[in-house]
C-alpha cells in the first residue's frame, strides 16, 4: 500500500480488477484501496466470457463473436476514448476463452482456435481444434511447447503444439475415473471437463461430477522420448553431449523462441483426489507460497504452491453421499460452496543476487 501513496489522482493507472458480467457491462475496481468502489463502468455489446491482460492491454471475449481491446492513455490510466473491436466470427457464436501462448493471443471460437497478433491485432492463424462443428473449446492451458484444450460436454482433452499448431495427443479421463471410483458412485453423463489448470508441471482437471484429477506432464510418454514431430521452419541441432535444442522461428517477423518440452500426459500416472465437490468444479487457482531468507537458500530449491479448487458442496468419494434427507429442509455446511486446497512442491530456479 505504501508503494502507491501520493498517486491517487488517476486511480485507473494503479493496479485494477476487471469484472465482466452477463448484462453487458465491465466494472473496474481498484486493487490497492477502496475495493468496493467502482472506478468505471463500461457498456459493451454483449456478455463478457473471458478477460485477459497482456502487454498493457485488456482483451475481453464477448458472446457476440468479437473481442474488445482496451488501451492505456498517455498518463497511464485506462483510456476513456473507447476501445477497439476484433470480429472473430458470426454473432450467433461466442468467443469462449482467451489465453496467451508464445507471445500471441489464442481465442476459442466454436471448434476453432484463432491465433491473434497482440501488436497489430491481426489474425495470424486459424486451425480446427475438434472435428465436430457443433463442439466448443472451453479451456486452454499453455506450458512448454504444448497447449491443452478442453471441449464442452466432452471428457477428452486435446494437446496441440504451441508453435506449429499440430495435434499431438488425446486423453480421455472417463475410463481412469471409472477404474478408480467404480461405476456406481458417479453419473458419467456429467463426466465433462469444467475446469483446467497447469501448475507444478501437472495438469489439474476438474469435472462436472466434482471429481478432481491431477496428471504429471512429461516429454517421456510410455517409456519413450517423443521427438519425432514434423515441424516447419524449425532448426533442431545437437549441441554438446546429447543436448537437443529446438528453435522456433516466425517467417513473418524476427520472432525466435527456444523450445522447452512437449507436455504429454501419461494417464497411468494420474492421481485422483478423494476430496471433491458435490457439483461441477468451477475453477482452479494456483497461489505461490511465501518464502523467507531467500538469500540463504541454494540455487535449486523446492517452493510450496497452493492449488485451490472452487465449487458447490464438499464430498469424500470414499464415503459417498449421506442418505439423510433432512438436508433438503436445512442445508448443511458441506452443501455450501467450498474451496479445497492442496499443498504441492514446486521446483524453481533462484538467481543469486550479485548486486
Amino acid at each position: 500500500m505504501r508503494h502507491f501513496q501520493g498517486i491517487s489522482e488517476n486511480m485507473t493507472a494503479l493496479p485494477t480488477i476487471w469484472m465482466g458480467t452477463q448484462n453487458e457491462y465491465i466494472y473496474i475496481h481498484s486493487a490497492v484501496t477502496n475495493w468496493k468502489n467502482c472506478l468505471r463502468r463500461i457498456k459493451i455489446p454483449d456478455a463478457v466470457l473471458s478477460i485477459l491482460h497482456y502487454k498493457g492491454r485488456i482483451f475481453a471475449a464477448l458472446a457476440n463473436g468479437s473481442i474488445a481491446v482496451f488501451y492505456r492513455d498517455q498518463v497511464g490510466g485506462w483510456s476513456e476514448s473507447g476501445y477497439s473491436t476484433i470480429t472473430i466470427g458470426k454473432a450467433t457464436s461466442s468467443v469462449r476463452s482467451l489465453t496467451v501462448v508464445a507471445g500471441r493471443i489464442w481465442a476459442a471460437y466454436r471448434n476453432c482456435i484463432i491465433v491473434i497478433d497482440p501488436n497489430d491485432l491481426t489474425v495470424h492463424k486459424v486451425f480446427t481444434a475438434h472435428p465436430r462443428r457443433d463442439s466448443q473449446v472451453r479451456h486452454m492451458q499453455w506450458i512448454g511447447d504444448g497447449v491443452w484444450l478442453s471441449i464442452r460436454l466432452d471428457s477428452t482433452l486435446r494437446l496441440f503444439h504451441a508453435y506449429t499448431y499440430i495435434h499431438l495427443q488425446d486423453v480421455d479421463i472417463e475410463p481412469h475415473v471409472t477404474k478408480m471410483l467404480g461405476t456406481n458412485q458417479l453419473d458419467y453423463s456429467y463426466m465433462r471437463t469444467t475446469a483446467l489448470l497447469v501448475s507444478c508441471r501437472r495438469l489439474w482437471i476438474g469435472t462436472g461430477t466434482g471429481v478432481i484429477v491431477s496428471v504429471p506432464l512429461d516429454e517421456v510418454i510410455n517409456g519413450k522420448l517423443e521427438t519425432k514431430i514434423p515441424i516447419q521452419s524449425v532448426n533442431d541441432e545437437f549441441r554438446g553431449p546429447g543436448g537437443l535444442i529446438r528453435v522456433y522461428s516466425d517467417s513473418t517477423s524476427d520472432r525466435i523462441s527456444p523450445g522447452s518440452f512437449i507436455p504429454y500426459c501419461d494417464m497411468s500416472k494420474a492421481q485422483l483426489s478423494f476430496h471433491g465437490h458435490k457439483d461441477s468444479v468451477k475453477f482452479f487457482l494456483a497461489v505461490p507460497g511465501i518464502e523467507s531468507d531467500i538469500e540463504q537458500i541454494s540455487d535449486k530449491r523446492t517452493r510450496k504452491m497452493l492449488i485451490v479448487s472452487g465449487g458447490d458442496g464438499y464430498i469424500d468419494f470414499r464415503l459417498g453421499e449421506e442418505d439423510d434427507d433432512s438436508h433438503f429442509k436445512n442445508p448443511r455446511p458441506r452443501d455450501m460452496s467450498h474451496l479445497i486446497v492442496w499443498e504441492v512442491d514446486s521446483k524453481i530456479e533462484i538467481m543469486k543476487n550479485s548486486i
